[in-house]
């Protein structure tokens, strides 16, 4: 492993092409990295080789491979929060590698593919930073700390567009609070802003401080006529001009639950036109004001609701009906043929009377018989 291996380990080492790479600034990656030389190297590589082999390292942590430079891709800085993302998938790695207590040459095979891999890690994530993190701000001033990888220094960047954010409609009805929210998502990263302070714009163009804080949001209680109008957001910055400004149009509209009366202009409440109205009295159609008491869905599923009841209801009195007329009929059967039993008695017994009367009538028939023959037997014995 003499002059082969560290013309095997130059060779390696030259394939990382220069570049600027950010996670040598974290201080966590060059304590490891001093780790790796005072505590590893000793059992695992040739005392003669160590110090060609960390030099090598540490120019292949700093130089990554070449990023261009690129407003999509990379631009020589990244945030705080992405350079811990890459630092940790570097330390992972790392630790994987001494973990397995790999040797020689192998050793140096598997760390310095390590470092490629890493490499693409690392341009990953500053294509990521640059396309969502840098200057997220699509107006106003974002003042924005950043690593600048070359020297590894943090500095403020001034993202610079557009002061104007726009003009937001706000509708309100009277009696209730105005509310304007002057908050943007980048403002919690941004460094160096002041206040918010809210303006009510006149129409000569003139302006009256309302309120200024901190908070992003003013709120006016109880709303009436005279509140409605042009206002105006703005968020200061501690050195130079104002980091947002963003402008309001207000309109207060009549009270909830007040109609207009259409003719006179008259505000008449619901409670007001009730008492007003009485069953006597015949009240034009376009002097009445119609309130909903229901929404439209709402009286649906109490329709509904009222049908299936009535079919319940419905249907069980055709289940009583039903089993009246049943137990009456089967009753009406049993009276029936009792009084037919009753009445075969009567008969037979009647045809007994006769059968009685019969005989009788035939008795008397034959005494009256045998007395006419004994007078005629009398009749006859007397002349001789």
């Amino acid at each position: 492993m003499g002059p082969r291996f560290a013309v095997f380990l130059a060779a390696l080492a030259n394939c990382l092409l220069p570049a600027r790479c950010c996670i040598i600034c974290d201080r966590l990656v060059v304590t490891a990295l001093k780790s790796l030389e005072r505590d590893y190297l000793p059992g695992h590589l040739d005392t003669k080789h160590h110090k060609t082999f960390m030099k090598r390292v540490l120019d292949a942590v700093k130089d990554f491979k070449d990023l261009p430079l690129d407003e999509t891709s990379f631009m020589g800085a990244i945030d705080e929060d992405t350079l811990e993302q890459a630092s940790w998938s570097f330390l992972k790695d790392l630790k994987r590698i001494t973990d397995s207590d790999v040797k020689g040459e192998l050793f140096v095979k598997e760390l310095f593919w390590m470092l490629h891999l890493q490499k693409d890690t690392f341009a990953n994530y500053a294509i990521q930073f640059q396309k969502e993190v840098y200057c997220p701000n699509k107006c106003g001033t974002m003042l924005q700390v950043l690593i600048w990888c070359n020297e590894c220094e943090k500095q403020v960047h001034a993202c610079r567009k557009s002061y104007d954010c726009g003009e937001h409609s706000v509708k309100v009805h009277e009696m209730e609070d105005i509310i304007l929210d002057c908050h943007l998502n980048w403002h919690h990263a941004s460094q160096g802003l002041a206040d918010y302070s809210f303006y009510r714009v006149w129409g000569n163009n003139s302006e009256t401080l309302v309120s200024k804080g901190k908070e992003p949001i003013m709120t006016k209680p109880l709303a009436g006529p005279d509140d409605a109008g042009n206002y105006r957001c703005e968020l200061g910055t501690v050195n130079s001009g104002p980091a947002t400004i963003i402008r309001y149009r207000v309109t207060v509209l009549p009270q909830r639950g007040v109609a207009e009366d259409s003719i006179g202009g008259h505000v008449v409440s619901q409670d007001e036109e009730n008492e007003e109205i009485s069953p006597a009295v015949s009240i034009p159609w376009h002097e009445t004001t119609i309130f909903p008491t229901q929404k439209p869905k709402r009286k649906m599923k109490t329709s509904l609701l009222v049908l299936v009841i009535v079919a319940c209801v419905l249907v069980l009195l055709c289940c009583i009906a039903t089993m009246f007329c049943w137990s009456k009929r089967k009753k009406a059967k049993g009276g029936g043929g009792g009084g037919g039993g009753g009445g075969g008695g009567e008969a037979s017994d009647q045809n007994e009377g006769n059968e009685g009367e019969g005989e009788g009538e035939g008795d008397e028939g034959n005494a009256e018989q045998k007395d006419e023959e004994e007078e005629e037997g009398e009749a006859s014995e007397e002349p001789e």
